[in-house]
């Protein structure tokens, strides 16, 4: 069986935390100084979202070769720009599935995202994103061919459930860490979103 392959478009991933360790690579997309998109190999997580997120797929899939695209910095924001470049190398790198815990408003960078998202769809990758039911039409969960994940708090931990061909609803925990109770922990739709990746996948390897 070949090596499956998923993308991680977020804050980037510590490929030595506990819940990782594997194969992982990546890259850093950012605007530089002059305005360019720049990239380079610092896939380093400063934040710790998208090690969190990838450790929920590691846990599933422990022989899955990630790829980190980040496309954050310290702070919580990035652009639509970064985004659609960031989706855009997933599908270059030959993932088979790309989780986005990203949301990117209606407005002038919709257009970059929608092409990307399309290509990557038409190159073979599957899409699975966050949607938050508080922000309707952000991209990329309104988009057509793409999965759209939200979080249930009443769903079991690690729970998953299809609400259409292409809506899920799932638990927005992700993996527990011994040292943070459960309440301390990071949670919402971008850990939903893992989570309904990795029932994607199997849904997936189960008809194949």
């Amino acid at each position: 069986m070949a090596v499956l392959r998923i993308g991680i478009v977020d804050t980037g991933v510590n490929p030595w935390h506990s819940h990782v360790r594997g194969d992982v690579t990546g890259c850093r997309i950012r605007v530089g100084a002059d305005g360019t998109i720049e990239e380079d190999g610092d896939f380093r997580d400063p934040v710790g979202h998208g090690t969190a997120v990838a450790g929920v797929i590691r846990e599933a899939f422990p022989e899955a070769a990630l790829y980190a695209v980040r496309v954050f910095e310290v702070g919580a924001a990035t652009y639509p720009s970064l985004v659609a470049r960031g989706v855009l190398r997933a599908a270059a790198q030959g993932c088979d599935f790309v989780n986005i815990s990203v949301s990117v408003p209606r407005g002038p960078g919709e257009v970059a995202v929608a092409a990307a998202c399309a290509a990557a769809i038409e190159a073979g990758c599957v899409l699975v994103t966050s949607a938050q039911p508080e922000r309707p039409g952000w991209l990329p969960a309104s988009l057509p061919g793409v999965y759209a994940v939200t979080a249930d708090d009443t769903l079991a931990f690690g729970e998953v459930r299809a609400r259409g061909p292409l809506q899920l609803v799932a638990s927005g925990r992700p993996r527990d860490l011994g040292f943070l109770s459960r309440d301390g922990n990071l949670s919402g739709h971008s850990f939903a979103c893992a989570r309904g990746l990795v029932y994607v996948v199997r849904q997936a390897r189960a008809t194949t």
